[in-house]
């Protein structure tokens, strides 16, 4: 990545600052800030062939910036290891468009989606819904390379279900997400 440079904000087709001003029980003016979001998918993937879970591994510039702000040292400043997921930004249902980021991200084109469930995240900066899916992969879906679009630089980050448990104790940047669905798959699968 090149050129790598703040530059002013005035607006976006992903999110939108709001404030909004309210008088409390006490009788005085507050004020709240927060972004208005899109709603997201992401998807638990595992590959039955290999008898292991496939994630990515993203540079996010919000963390990047986040490390850089608090003087964070961190091997690989910006990367974070994630499900498969995206923004639910197309006039498609909940499991097409999960399974285009599959496609876009990974290289795999999952039969079946199932929906573990949805979640409000961000309470107090900007609400949106996750929804969460899993999907069973094996060498039979894979129809392209993946690595993302649009500047995206995603790498899959291959796990091995024995192996779970060592990966989740390593220092790594992970969402809680992944770590959710890991025990949905433990008791359901």
């Amino acid at each position: 990545m090149k050129n790598l440079q703040e530059e002013q904000f005035y607006n976006s087709k992903y999110i939108k600052p709001k404030r909004y001003t309210y008088i409390g029980k006490d009788g005085k003016k507050y004020t709240w800030d927060f972004i208005e979001a899109m709603d997201s998918v992401s998807i638990f993937l595992y590959h039955s062939q290999k008898d292991s879970f496939v994630f990515v591994k993203q540079f996010r510039i919000p963390l990047w910036e986040y490390q850089r702000r608090n003087n964070l040292q961190v091997d690989e400043m910006g990367y974070s290891i994630e499900l498969c997921s995206g923004l639910v930004d197309k006039n498609l249902s909940l499991e097409e468009i999960a399974k285009e980021e599959c496609i876009e991200e990974l290289g795999y084109a999952p039969k079946i989606m199932e929906k573990i469930g949805e979640f409000y995240t961000g309470f107090g900066s900007g609400v949106s819904r996750q929804f969460l899916f899993y999907a069973e992969i094996n060498e039979k879906d894979k129809i392209s390379n993946g690595g993302g679009v649009d500047g995206e630089d995603i790498q899959a980050v291959w796990v091995k279900r024995k192996d779970f448990s060592q990966f989740s104790k390593e220092n790594l940047i992970k969402t809680s997400l992944l770590e959710y669905a890991y025990l949905w798959f433990i008791s359901k699968k």
